[in-house]
């Protein structure tokens, strides 16, 4: 089983297991971890809990629970090896099920081997920045870093000379092959020899989440270019599904947040200023493979690049990529130098915490960088300027996001509120026609609440007379999803009474229910009737009307949190604008379901 282990990890690190179990059952949010209803025993209240941490589930109703290939063994009914192809597939892990072949075999050695020479090659650059306290040694000493921090991330030298390493390596027994198959060792041009790739270069270890050495960024000393390099992408190290530091990141992380900076040096100064949630991107702009890699580990995203051109647009480039997969991103601002490790080292610690706590949302993020093109002391430029933003909000979904933006911009425009939302809305905006509609609103939703009540009704019919079909029933609903007091009281009971085959109406008269809604129930006539077509179209309408609830408490929820943080001047207004990104989130997820009902 050795053979095959870096497999297994592999498709465990690929395979993120909220993201496989919320593609079979719904999960929601609870603290750092997910929680749902059991896919493997029936049960009304969430007793499933997701770890993305542990990268682990339990179901403490059941007992069922293991990590992402145990959840496929179960869900799909695969034994291991099954299990471990499904997975490898849907990663694009090349994978071979049986007996492994002499090609599978080949390729495991050969990452063994990888491994093995990337952690022979950290060593060697390792002691070769502590033996003489050489230029590379001084350079980070002179960058503010001391011993230990040097020590436990591993740093190292590469000397100037051009086949240093090539020559160590070799003495260690490895081939000419395995070391060019590293990326460490390249042949020269006349193919008369073998160079080191890095030269003259503070070395950075880069590690896997698991620890393991798998590629190296050098910074130069000297006049070469470029001025970082990578190694390059081998079968053990692709950038796209790495972050630097995330080995160490992982745990220190707090409030389930994760500061993404651009640097090596960002990354590793702010980790000995005490500030250790951090990650690098490995110099290559932020990709949807890093993003999910995050995902795992945290809920927000702090990002601190560099406030130059290049690191806006970055910013601009990699807090999309993180919105769109769900994360809450904020952006930290430091007008007064260049990056995060030379803020902190010029203003200090406190002041930069101060910062992280002031992270503005993305959406503000990008009107100001917009404000930057504009002269708001010029008419036209302000028009044009508030247009722009305009179509900014018009991406965002939550009304109550777009009021609270709407507002600002009004004040630092002179332009009113209503015009700006005019603008972002077009003819929905009119307040005429909002008016028409709300009334509208409310008398299509006194019509589908009248349907939804004789829905239930029916439902409670049917649960009082055929037991086979109340066990549909509570496997597809939950009490939750009841509009009817009396219909809550009526399952409650039931549930609790789950050995009787039919249960009467004296029985409920023992519970309370008013003699109105017993006769009502008594008076619906289910009879010649196909109860399965008639289960499945009233499913859906409470279904529906459940979620329909749902989606308005929280929209109401919104507008409440969005009014006090305006009329409460001491209110935290950062934790006020992650709850009502939270919120948002949730509507969108549930409007997706919605969505999937209709």
């Amino acid at each position: 089983m050795n053979d095959i282990q870096h497999i297994i990890e592999e498709v465990k690190q690929r395979n993120d297991i909220v993201d496989i179990i919320s593609s079979y059952i719904q999960v929601k949010s609870a603290g750092s971890n997910y929680k749902a209803l059991c896919p493997f025993h029936s049960e009304k209240t969430p007793s499933f809990i997701i770890s993305p941490q542990k990268q682990m589930y339990k179901c403490f109703g059941c007992g069922e629970g293991g990590d992402v290939i145990n959840f496929i063994m179960k869900i799909e009914n695969l034994d291991f090896i099954e299990a471990l192809e499904f997975l490898a597939n849907k990663a694009g892990i090349e994978f071979y099920k049986g007996k492994m072949d002499d090609k599978a075999k080949e390729i495991i050695i050969k990452k063994q081997k990888l491994y093995k020479i990337h952690l022979d090659s950290a060593r060697y650059f390792f002691n070769a920045l502590f033996q003489n306290k050489n230029e590379g040694y001084k350079y980070l000493i002179n960058r503010g870093l001391n011993d230990k921090t040097i020590k436990y991330f591993g740093l190292g030298y590469a000397y100037s000379n051009w086949d240093d390493l090539t020559k160590y390596l070799l003495s260690k027994g490895y081939k000419e092959s395995e070391l060019l198959e590293s990326g460490l060792v390249l042949e020269k041009k006349d193919k008369s020899g073998y160079i080191d790739r890095f030269r003259s270069r503070i070395i950075f270890p880069i590690f896997d989440v698991r620890g393991n050495v798998i590629g190296f960024g050098g910074r130069v000393l000297g006049n070469l270019l470029p001025k970082y390099l990578n190694s390059p992408e081998t079968i053990i190290f692709n950038k796209r599904y790495n972050l630097y530091g995330l080995n160490f990141a992982k745990k220190y992380i707090e409030d389930e947040t994760l500061i993404i900076v651009e640097g090596y040096m960002d990354l590793i100064g702010l980790f000995q200023f005490g500030i250790k949630n951090v990650v690098a991107s490995l110099g290559t702009a932020l990709t949807k493979e890093q993003g999910k890699l995050i995902k795992r580990y945290a809920k927000k995203v702090i990002m601190a690049y560099d406030s130059d051109e290049a690191g806006t647009k970055a910013t601009l480039k990699g807090m999309n990529i993180l919105n769109e997969i769900g994360l809450d991103v904020k952006i930290l601002r430091l007008d007064e130098a260049k990056d995060p490790d030379e803020y902190i080292r010029k203003k200090g610690v406190d002041l930069f915490k101060q910062h992280l706590n002031e992270s503005v949302s993305f959406v503000q993020f990008k009107i100001d960088i917009l404000k930057k093109d504009y002269n708001l002391n010029n008419v036209q430029e302000k028009l044009d300027f508030t247009k722009k933003v305009s179509q900014i909000l018009k991406q965002i979904k939550s009304p109550i996001e777009v009021e609270h933006y709407a507002n600002k911009i009004s004040k630092e425009t002179g332009i009113s509120v209503n015009a700006i939302v005019n603008e972002v809305y077009g003819k929905y905006s009119n307040l005429r026609k909002f008016k028409e509609n709300k009334i509208k609103k409310i008398e299509k939703i006194e019509i589908e609440k009248n349907g939804v009540q004789i829905a239930e009704k029916q439902l409670i019919k049917i649960f009082l007379s055929n037991k086979d079909l109340r066990d549909l029933i509570l496997l597809k609903l939950s009490i939750d999803d009841f509009m009817l007091e009396e219909s809550r009281e009526i399952i409650n009971y039931i549930i609790k009474s789950k050995d009787l085959d039919i249960i009467t109406i004296d029985k409920l008269k023992n519970i309370n229910i008013s003699e109105d809604f017993i006769n009502e129930i008594l008076s619906i006539n289910i009879d010649n009737i196909d109860l399965n077509s008639l289960l499945d179209g009233t499913i859906k309408i409470l279904k529906r009307n459940s979620l329909k609830l749902k989606i308005d408490n929280l929209i109401s929820r919104q507008h409440k949190l969005q009014q006090k943080k305006i009329n409460d001047k001491n209110i935290n207004a950062s934790e006020v604008d992650r709850e009502l990104l939270d919120i948002a989130m949730e509507i969108i997820q549930l409007e997706k379901e919605l969505k999937d009902i209709l």
